[in-house]
């Protein structure tokens, strides 16, 4: 009797762990496709967004999706989202670290602008355009590499940003 009694206690907590949406970020569905919308100011932490919501892939970051969540110190965003929108990051000033997936092709305008503790970012190789004032007041940046495939750097993409002491431009 109790292993049928484990079973039916672990097997939910197995379960509900496939697909699981974090508690505070919201979102929106599009047909077959997810957009994360936002998330509660006082999500703090780590956020790990899931690649698929309701069966459906995350396919973007919408516009100022996590703007001023200033307590989420790290976020990981699925290879399935392609598109991140403008100030989607603004005044996450307690971001230290963002992985970006080799998915996305455009940064935004003030995408990352006043993320003040953040470090360092690697740009992959799929980013094709940083938009206008995209890491402006990131003071804490200390080293960018941009790939190769970067053709456009917005106006201002690196403004204020005062402790940037490596900056890799290709040719």
């Amino acid at each position: 009797m109790r292993p049928v009694l484990l079973l039916s206690v672990t097997l939910p907590l197995l379960l509900g762990g496939c697909n699981q949406i974090p508690s505070g970020l919201k979102y929106e569905i599009h047909g077959d496709a997810v957009t994360i919308t936002g998330c509660d100011r006082d999500v703090s932490g780590e956020l790990i967004i899931p690649a698929a919501i309701d069966g459906k892939p995350v396919t973007s970051i919408g516009i100022g999706a996590f703007f001023s969540c200033s307590s989420l110190t790290s976020i990981t965003i699925p290879d399935s989202v392609t598109g991140i929108g403008k100030n989607a990051f603004r005044f996450c000033s307690s971001l230290t670290s963002i992985t970006i997936p080799d998915s996305v092709t455009t940064i935004e305008r003030f995408t990352f602008s006043g993320c003040t503790s953040l470090t360092s970012i690697t740009i992959p190789a799929s980013v094709t355009s940083i938009g206008d004032y995209a890491f402006r007041g990131c003071t804490g940046l200390t080293s960018i590499t941009i790939p190769n495939s970067v053709i456009i750097i917005g106006e201002n993409a690196f403004e204020l940003c005062d402790h940037l002491e490596s900056i890799v431009i290709p040719d």
